[in-house]
């Protein structure tokens, strides 16, 4: 009777958990902007014949993106003089991507958010990426937030299926905001007008600006760039309005996408050839990377760290690509083990499945931290005698240690659900 007891509390400990947390809430702006770039992701995909997986992953830089925009300061701007344009600037690296893009270092301190947040807006984001592909692919999945150590929960209520998730992810690149200015100038010793130097400054106008996004584009092997205008913002301090400006840009131009995605494609392979450690020195855009490190080659007035030894990064490892920070892997394998030796042995009618999710796979270091662990199958030994498989029990049950490794770029997959489900 005691068995049976303690079989019905683990019966119910699984749905308990359910009725606990809260489901995932998907904004109206958030739903347009990403329904718009997932949909012209996928059109994208067909026309270009490439893995969808990557025009997703393209797409969800730009909703990242908009939740950064969103956070705009008068602070942070840069000026950077032309003899064509002249434009402030607010980078997402510690470098001018204008002068990145004409094979100049000038360094200037990025406006990325703080790593928490970052890792909060990222998942948050995944997850209604993910809901919106499970509704276009018809698959009727429930997302909900998880309880520590579970980051995310998703539930397939007519199977009886549940999804123990851990969330890594961040953009693989931003691309600057830019307001185009009239040449600036300033007094010289003696007293002569100068044209201003490339320099920090603040947005004084911030709320009449008219703001554009930078966009790299290579033609005839130069990098030039094209501005997308966002209009203006007026006293909206609320991240909608960046939203439906950028849904409105990519409606209203049905090639923007395109060019887009060639510019994030560069980006990610040149991401990989340096991961790798391939190729000469990195295409220009490389610089707009996340996790790009310093400067090849590196110029002579290049800043020291102002802590530690060496020199600033134009972005270091804390702001890695997706899954692929040393430390986030790390955490993410031991919180998967954790959550399925939990949770798996338990006798429960809802079936539990455990996986990493990320927008990006693991590019430098998947095989340094993952290759060697991701088909491990794993059991417990109450007896801890167990030295070969034939010491066990013949009806003993075996789980694997990732039911899935699920990205959007590449996925290493153990399990026939997550199979059929996380089609990308």
């Amino acid at each position: 009777m005691e068995h049976n007891q303690d079989d019905s509390v683990k019966v119910d400990e699984i749905a308990n958990l359910l009725a606990r947390v809260k489901p995932l809430e998907v904004y109206p702006h958030e739903e347009v902007l990403a329904t718009i770039l997932i949909q012209q992701a996928l059109d994208n995909a067909k026309l270009t014949a490439t893995a969808p997986g990557l025009s997703i992953a393209a797409a969800f830089d730009l909703i990242v993106a908009a939740e950064y925009y969103g956070k705009l300061a008068n602070k942070g701007w840069l000026y950077c003089p032309n003899d064509n344009s002249s434009l402030l600037i607010y980078p997402y690296t510690n470098a001018c991507p204008r002068c990145i893009l004409e094979g100049r270092f000038s360094f200037h301190h990025a406006n990325k958010p703080p790593s928490g947040t970052i890792g909060k807006t990222t998942s948050r984001l995944l997850c209604v990426f993910l809901k919106l592909l499970f509704k276009i692919n018809s698959q009727d999945l429930k997302i909900y937030h998880g309880i520590e150590p579970i980051d995310v929960i998703i539930y397939d209520e007519k199977e009886n299926i549940v999804l123990f998730s851990e969330v890594k992810a961040a953009p693989l690149t931003t691309m600057p905001l830019a307001v185009p200015v009239e040449i600036q100038t300033e007094l010289g010793e003696e007293g002569e007008l100068l044209s201003r130097s490339h320099s920090s400054t603040d947005n004084s106008f911030l709320s009449s600006s008219n703001l554009h996004i930078i966009l790299p584009q290579l033609k005839d092997q130069v990098y030039k760039y094209e501005l997308i205008n966002l209009g203006i913002r007026g006293n909206n301090n609320s991240s909608v309005w960046i939203y439906e400006q950028m849904g409105a840009a990519f409606n209203k131009d049905n090639q923007l996408f395109s060019r887009y995605f060639q510019f994030w494609s560069i980006a990610y392979s040149a991401y990989n050839k340096a991961a790798r450690g391939k190729g000469n020195l990195p295409e220009s855009v490389y610089w707009l990377t996340n996790a790009c490190g310093q400067p090849i080659p590196r110029p002579v007035n290049w800043p020291q760290r102002k802590s530690g030894e060496g020199y600033e990064s134009i972005s270091d490892s804390k702001s890695s690509v997706g899954m692929d920070r040393t430390d986030d892997i790390k955490k993410g394998i031991y919180q998967v083990l954790k959550i399925a030796a939990s949770e798996k042995p338990k006798h429960s009618k809802i079936t539990v499945k455990t996986a990493l999710l990320s927008n990006i796979h693991a590019v430098r270091h998947y095989n340094d931290y993952l290759l060697e662990l991701q088909d491990i199958v794993w059991t417990i030994d109450e007896t801890r005698q167990a030295k070969i498989v034939a010491d066990l029990p013949p009806e003993k049950e075996i789980f694997n240690l990732f039911d899935g490794i699920i990205t959007f770029t590449e996925s290493h997959i153990r399990d026939e659900w997550i199979n059929q489900k996380f089609r990308f």
